[in-house]
């Protein structure tokens, strides 16, 4: 799972996941200047370094259990997945989607076809944080069966957590 160079997740319409390099890096940080940027920026009350972020993501690239694909229709980037296995857990940092691309039914089908691979996989839950102002996004995650299971303060954050019974049990 979290060595796939690239995968379908949908035909209609075609969302590719394909894994992404640093040569990414400009069109990752362009998104998340024009889609997360405010969020991010009021929930930390204007103290979260961008920098400081791109060097870790620009150090993931080198870990072999974080995996950063770009989320594709055809051939145009509309988003990225930033994701790494922890023991039997699935962390999902960072997923996010060009506005244009929000609220069309793409994050349900990458989140299906997450949950599918971390069954097959034995991976007992995916757990992520949202930021308390991102009304949408803790929406759409309460919507898939996640539950919130702590917070980080300083970061207006809600951590989340969806566990997954394997397909045997």
């Amino acid at each position: 799972m979290l060595s796939t160079e690239e995968v379908y997740i949908s035909e209609d319409p075609p969302i590719l996941l394909k894994k992404a390099t640093l040569n990414d890096m400009e069109f990752i940080k362009g998104l998340l200047r024009t889609e997360m940027d405010k969020i991010v920026n009021e929930a930390w009350k204007g103290r979260f370094r961008w920098e400081s972020w791109y060097n870790d993501i620009t150090e993931a690239f080198s870990l072999d259990s974080h995996l950063i694909q770009l989320i594709q229709i055809s051939d145009q980037k509309i988003g990225f997945l930033w994701m790494n296995k922890e023991v039997d857990t699935l962390w999902i940092t960072s997923i996010v989607l060009k506005k244009a691309w929000q609220r069309q039914n793409i994050g349900y089908q990458i989140m299906t076809f997450l949950i599918n691979e971390c069954r097959q996989n034995g991976i007992k839950s995916i757990e992520l944080g949202v930021q308390q102002n991102n009304d949408a996004a803790m929406n759409f995650y309460l919507s898939m069966g996640f539950s919130k299971f702590d917070q980080v303060r300083s970061a207006s954050t809600d951590l989340l957590r969806l566990s997954l019974k394997n397909s045997e049990s």
